[in-house]
Parts: C-alpha cells; sequence; structure tokens
C-alpha cells in the first residue's frame, strides 16, 4: 500500500484503515458513510486510537469478524475523541467535550441487560473493531450517550489510555469482589507478569494502593518499560537474567498476580507461584493449540489446601472506564509526566496506515493520531 497521504473524505464519505478479515496483512484504506447521529447519540471527532496485540492478530487473521453485509472491518478499540455535535436526547456530553468510548455492545443476555456486556453469558456481543462492528480509526463516529464516558482536559495527552487501564480496573475489581470473602483481604504483594501497556498500567493501578509491585517480562533493563516500572517504586525483573521461579522465590506470600503476557505456558508458572488466599487473573488471549506437561496433582494440592483461586478477566464495564478514567489523573498527580512515557511510537493518521503492522519491540504503545490541534 502507498504512504503517500489520503485526501479527506468526499461528501457524505471519510477515510477509515480497515482489514479483510481472514486475509493476513490486508490494512487498507477504505471510504465509509460519514455518520448523522440519532437523537440519543452524539457525533465524535477522533483524536487518537491505541494500538494493541489484540489488533496485530486481527492483522495477521488470527482473530475478528466484519460487520453484517460488509467484507471489511475497521480496525480500532481505543479511542480518545471530541465530541463535535449531539442528538437533541443527549445531557451528559456537550460539544467540545473529550470522552473516551466502550467496545462492547450487549446482545441480550442477563449480564447484558444489567449493564454488564463484558459479562456476555452467551458471548454473542458485538466489539468496536474486533468483533462484527466497525472501530474507531476513522475521522468521526457517532455513539449512543450511555457508552460515551467523559475525559477532563488535562488527560487530553493520555486518555487514549483509559480503555486498556479499564481492563486492569476490571480485573482488580473482581479480585476484590472474589476475596469478599475474607474479611481480611488486602493484598500486600503481587507478581505482574508482562511489561506491556496492560502490565504497565497495571503495576501502577497496584502502586497507588500501596501494594509492593514485582513486574517481570523478558527483556533485560534498561528499557522504557523497566523505567516506568522503576519510577513507580515497583521492582522490575528480567526472566533472561533470572528465572520466574527464583524471582518469586525471594518474595512473601504472593497475594495477587496479574498474567499480561500472551505466553500461555507461563498460566501454569502463575498457578505455581500464588501464595495462600492469592487470586490470579489472566488477562491474556492466546492463540494456537499450544500443549505442555503441567503439575496437576501438586496445583490441585496446593490450590486446594492454599484457598487459591484463579479467574479469567476480558474487557471491562461502564464503571471500570469511569474508574479508569479517575486513576488516570491520579497517576498524573502522584507521577507528574510518568504515564505518558507509556505511550512511544505516535504515527499519522491514514498517512502511515501501513505501520500499524508494525512490531515496536524497542517500545511499548503505539497510538495513531487523527486529529491533533
Amino acid at each position: 500500500m502507498s504512504g503517500s497521504p489520503i485526501p479527506a473524505g468526499t461528501a457524505g464519505t471519510m477515510p477509515g484503515i480497515a482489514i479483510y478479515p481472514g486475509q493476513p496483512g490486508s490494512v487498507h484504506v477504505t471510504e465509509l458513510p460519514r455518520p448523522q447521529p440519532r437523537p440519543n447519540e452524539a457525533v465524535v471527532r477522533v483524536r487518537r486510537v491505541g494500538v494493541c496485540g489484540t489488533d496485530r492478530e486481527l492483522i495477521e487473521a488470527k482473530l475478528g469478524a466484519p460487520p453484517p453485509g460488509s467484507r471489511e472491518l475497521v480496525l480500532g478499540h481505543e479511542v480518545l475523541g471530541m465530541v463535535e455535535a449531539t442528538g437533541r436526547e443527549v445531557r451528559a456530553v456537550k460539544a467540545g467535550d473529550l470522552v473516551v468510548a466502550t467496545v462492547r455492545r450487549p446482545d441480550g443476555c442477563p449480564a447484558c441487560r444489567t449493564g454488564q456486556p463484558d459479562m456476555c453469558i452467551q458471548r454473542a456481543y458485538t466489539e468496536r473493531g474486533i468483533l462484527g462492528a466497525h472501530g474507531y480509526m476513522v475521522e468521526q463516529f457517532t455513539e449512543r450517550e450511555p457508552f460515551l464516558v467523559p475525559v477532563p482536559a488535562s488527560l487530553e495527552g493520555v486518555g487514549v489510555l483509559v480503555e486498556p487501564l479499564s481492563v486492569v480496573e476490571k480485573a482488580i475489581r473482581h479480585a476484590d469482589l472474589i476475596q469478599a470473602r475474607l474479611r481480611s483481604w488486602a493484598p500486600t504483594t503481587a507478581l505482574v507478569l508482562g511489561a506491556g501497556p496492560i502490565g504497565l498500567l497495571g503495576t501502577l493501578l497496584l502502586r497507588l494502593r500501596g501494594v509492593e509491585v514485582v513486574t517481570v517480562a523478558r527483556r533485560p533493563a534498561p528499557n522504557p518499560a523497566a523505567a516506568v516500572v522503576e519510577a513507580c517504586g515497583a521492582r522490575y525483573h528480567s526472566v533472561r537474567e533470572t528465572p520466574l521461579a527464583d524471582v518469586a522465590a525471594t518474595l512473601p506470600n504472593i497475594d495477587l498476580i496479574l498474567e499480561a503476557t500472551g505466553v500461555s505456558a507461563l498460566v501454569a508458572d502463575g498457578m505455581t507461584l500464588l501464595g495462600n488466599n492469592g487470586v490470579l487473573v489472566l488477562l491474556s488471549v492466546t492463540g494456537g493449540e499450544s500443549v505442555a506437561p503441567v503439575p496437576l496433582d501438586a496445583i490441585n494440592r496446593e490450590f486446594v489446601f492454599g484457598n487459591k483461586v484463579m479467574v479469567g478477566s476480558v474487557n471491562a464495564g461502564l464503571e471500570d472506564f469511569a474508574a479508569g478514567v479517575e486513576h488516570l489523573a491520579e497517576f498524573e498527580r502522584r507521577w507528574p509526566g510518568l504515564t505518558s512515557q507509556v505511550i512511544t511510537h505516535r504515527l499519522r493518521g491514514f498517512d502511515e496506515a501501513e505501520r500499524i503492522a508494525d512490531a515496536t519491540d524497542d517500545g511499548i504503545k503505539t497510538v495513531v493520531e487523527f486529529a491533533v490541534d
């Protein structure tokens, strides 16, 4: 695909960055109808969109489905935008407001009807930019008021991180809910597996709560992720230098483990290392059909005798997006400028669409800039 500038959409249309699901490496710029709001919707001008491992798996044709009646799927599920116009029934946001938008749409199951599409029983939801609905890599989109979360202007530079932060918010909220079985649940030691955006935001959120955190990844320090970890008072270890079991052996009872590596073998490691009364939260999705020997008897004994819990967590609810906005502001107050270090690569909208698929092994988070003043 040419890297030449893409002209603005003609009257009634606009450009978008899309793929053909099931066709590897099919990133292209397409044309879409320019949206018009219904009475309960707002028109949002996209400012920037985050790129994550899910987007790369979509580009590699490992997952994804287009909207009904379309061969294309517009990418992008981590968005920061500005409201341009609103329908007459919209009250919570107004033109000029910065907003983030949620990803999942309900399918009508009991969980969806109670406002928890992230907990859909039937797994029949749609996900913007992933499954059955176009994403946010466009000039504008429309959204119903309940799915928009306001963001303070002071967070304009880092607000695009609210969606990945919401994933961690849900994970830790669910760990707290599970451990309500304990009158004394107050985690003091956590192990974060993975130093991508999810792992780093989880590290920051746990440090905000005063938890002692060890974040483990492959790359030896110094590197951008290690710098973020150490700046917030956590410890960073490379498994290329020190085996994970040796790192865990230096810690007291591990109360909480967040697994965010995308490496399925580490799930078994997490089960082995989790402390008594601990919670292991699985946050990464692993493709493929990997198999490996696992010490099942030992794991079973330790989970039973130690009252341990392992839980999967995906996406987030509206309350987690709202909490993400609140805690992102707290990150900025506690560690000014640190959160912005998570964003290490910026691409120029439609001009650099083909680079979305590029690996960024020397950085952390890539965002695509669409409308910057």
